[in-house]
């Protein structure tokens, strides 16, 4: 009754990332919870989703994109399915492949299975880390969920790590495995346990390939084509979902592009956000709003401004659990929840810049090479100007110019030193962060 009693509470403090519903799995010494925000298969999918024999029970969240495909393949294997939810693809899968089967996954996860046949519990996280997974060993027990509220409702101690603080303050994050609290680890990208007994054995699935220059495709027709199609298959596994679902727009390239594909898939108006601000700088709705218009989308928008603020920070702040200090992360939910209104999930231009060096530290990594080349002493000469003069500037002018002087010196130094001098914390922190690896 008190192993039910713990993960009741440890569900309900997930209420909000599945309000749709709940389920437990209880056998001896392993239990599973699981909160559902029903997006695939909404009168079979609820969790926990069982093999045939009730041998192999798992608790998922996430979405695996090509489900359909996999089932197709499996059902030629022999596997046989009572529901249609990309759920139980996955634990077919791991009868026919084992761990491996992550290799056959395209998607975004985190889930915990338990095979009783050999008395093991396989955890997964997602190669990127899209969703988050949280874990610790504590009072002789493995206690693992998607948010760290859920390992304190369970009675783990929230002791913080003040020595990490350092680490926070150049980077605005607590990198993977560390969190801000003693003892408990986040699951690294694509990284999976396996729990058997008292013996728990990470490993590592994934890892970004190894890139052969000489290899790479050179024409650029091709390579336009190849993106091209990888993008718009992307989108269109993305849009299998069997409740209503929409897409942030802020104008820029990747959420326009974004809608631009869906439009062409959709046999309905995509329903569009966009969060507006007071100040004219950081307002996209009039770039937003072409897009909208350009692909006849149902379009919503919102305003994001001082009297709203406090809650959406509160809504951060409770959500994250730990010192996170991208801003951004502020306005992000407000439009969530604004959104949530008329659809349950949406597709979003993220990450658009990380492939695509959209950034401009990207830019600047090209820039630097031709910078090494002036002599040197005029290298020296112009970032202690520019540090000068902006000790007796103010606002704008005033970050303009640390920003600049952050990266002109960062040219001086080796690639890896030089992009964490270039990230946003304290300067004069980042030479120190080596210590915590």
């Amino acid at each position: 009754m008190q192993r039910i009693v713990d993960q009741k509470k440890m569900t309900d403090s997930l209420q909000h990332r599945g309000p749709d519903g709940e389920g437990f799995y209880i056998n001896q010494n392993i239990g599973l919870g699981h909160r559902r925000l029903s997006i695939i298969d909404l009168d079979t999918g609820d969790q926990p989703i069982y093999n045939e024999d009730k041998t192999i029970a798992i608790v998922f969240n996430g979405e695996i994109y090509n489900y359909i495909e996999l089932r197709n393949e499996l059902k030629t294997m022999g596997h046989q399915f009572r529901t249609s939810s990309d759920t139980e693809v996955i634990v077919h899968a791991y009868e026919q492949w084992g761990v491996k089967c992550l290799q056959k996954f395209n998607g975004c996860w985190a889930f915990a299975l338990w095979d009783e046949n050999i008395n093991q519990l396989f955890i997964a996280r997602d190669r990127l880390g899209e969703k988050p997974l949280f874990f610790t060993q504590w009072d002789n027990t493995l206690i693992f969920g998607s948010e760290l509220k859920s390992l304190f409702a369970f009675g783990v101690p929230s002791k913080i790590r003040t020595e990490l603080i350092q680490l926070y303050l150049s980077l605005s994050y607590i990198p993977a495995p560390l969190t801000f609290f003693q003892n408990i680890q986040k699951l690294e990208a694509g990284h999976y346990l396996i729990v058997s007994g008292s013996n728990i054995l990470k490993n590592k699935y994934w890892d970004l390939p190894a890139i052969d220059e000489s290899s790479m495709l050179s024409d650029k027709n091709k390579i336009y084509d190849e993106f091209q199609n990888l993008f718009s298959d992307s989108i269109k596994l993305r849009m299998r979902a069997d409740v209503p679902f929409g897409a942030f727009l802020s104008g820029g390239l990747d959420s326009s592009s974004i809608v631009a594909i869906m439009s062409e898939t959709s046999n309905h108006p995509v329903e569009t956000f966009t969060v507006g601000f007071d100040d004219k700088e950081f307002n996209e709705r009039d770039l937003a709003r072409q897009v909208a218009e350009k692909f006849k989308t149902s379009h919503h928008e919102a305003t994001f401004n001082s009297s709203v603020f406090s809650k959406a920070l509160k809504e951060v702040v409770n959500h994250f659990d730990e010192p996170f200090g991208d801003f951004s992360t502020i306005p992000t939910s407000f439009v969530c929840e604004y959104a949530r209104k008329y659809v349950k999930m949406v597709l979003t231009g993220d990450g658009g810049d990380e492939a695509l060096s959209g950034y401009p530290t990207y830019e600047l990594i090209n820039f630097g090479q031709y910078y090494t080349s002036i002599p040197n002493i005029i290298r020296k000469i112009v970032p202690a100007g520019v540090n000068n003069i902006s000790k007796f500037s103010r606002g704008k002018p005033r970050y303009f110019l640390n920003r600049t002087y952050k990266v002109l010196s960062a040219f001086e130094l080796d690639f890896e030193n030089g992009y964490f001098k270039k990230l946003r914390g304290f300067p004069s922190l980042t030479n120190q962060i080596f210590s915590f690896r």
